[in-house]
């Protein structure tokens, strides 16, 4: 597994907090439907700043966890929380845990893999029969329809970058077959894309798109997958507060492995 971004600074955490701000309420929102019991074992893959982690912790009890993993902790070693214990955690190395877990929450890590199979076996054999898997992965295709070119050109752009990186821009309409495929029962997807405004106004998704693009727009020139203007006109696109801008579609699968199961 390979996360293009490496520098762990306030930066970052300010990015991961958008990102957490515009994806929590879809998850969380999610995550009530599973119907959590107070004693069960939780984990969460790839954390990033442990708000999910958090949630599901308030609504266990003594005897419940949560282990929030992730493959740098700096963020999240910083919880303090009686419920939850932070570990570093490659879920595409085989698991150290054999059906340990109620509940797996996985959110925008898939995308990065670049064998999806043996990631998502080793999540499964690490959640118990009659346990509960669930995915937020993102899919591209909403950008590819937006009504303004360069924008169009833009994602067109990253999807082009990110094929050298192993990073897969459609994990999130892949997702349900792969978990089907590997015996687990699919109960639901669903999907939510925000429209955003070309305006700072406090939107998670303006402050998410606006911050990784300051991250990759520079080596998506250099490269050659975009041009200069191009990057300027996509400035300008993200100041102007008559731009509509798509972004991606993430998907939430919810899945539970079999009562009898030798996945």
């Amino acid at each position: 597994m390979r996360y293009v971004i490496t520098d762990y600074d306030e930066a970052e955490c300010r990015r991961l907090t958008a990102l957490a701000a515009l994806l929590d309420p879809y998850t969380l929102h999610t995550l009530e439907q599973v119907n959590i019991q107070p004693d069960w074992q939780c984990l969460e893959i790839g954390a990033g700043i442990g708000t999910v982690s958090q949630w599901i912790a308030d609504r266990l009890e003594c005897d419940g966890n949560v282990l929030c993993t992730d493959l740098q902790t700096k963020f999240i070693d910083e919880i303090d929380h009686p419920n939850v214990r932070t570990e570093k955690l490659d879920i595409t190395l085989s698991p150290t845990y054999s059906e340990c877990f109620d509940l797996a929450v996985v959110r925008t890590v898939h995308q990065h893999m670049a064998d999806h199979d043996s990631a998502a076996r080793n999540l499964a054999k690490m959640v118990r029969p009659g346990g509960h898997i669930l995915y937020i992965e993102p899919d591209i295709h909403p950008a590819f329809s937006d009504d303004h070119p360069v924008w169009k050109r833009l994602w067109q752009a990253l999807f082009q970058w990110g094929a050298g990186r192993d990073i897969d821009y459609f994990t999130g309409r892949r997702v349900p077959k792969k978990l089907a495929e590997i015996g687990l029962d699919v109960i639901s997807v669903r999907g939510e894309t925000a429209l955003f405004n070309g305006r700072d106004t406090g939107d998670p998704a303006h402050a998410v798109y606006r911050m990784t693009f300051d991250i990759v727009l520079p080596d998506l020139v250099e490269q050659g997958y975009l041009s200069k203007a191009d990057r300027e006109e996509v400035d300008t696109l993200l100041d102007n507060p008559n731009a509509w801008l798509m972004s991606f579609c993430f998907f939430a699968t919810h899945a539970r492995k079999p009562s009898t199961s030798d996945v």
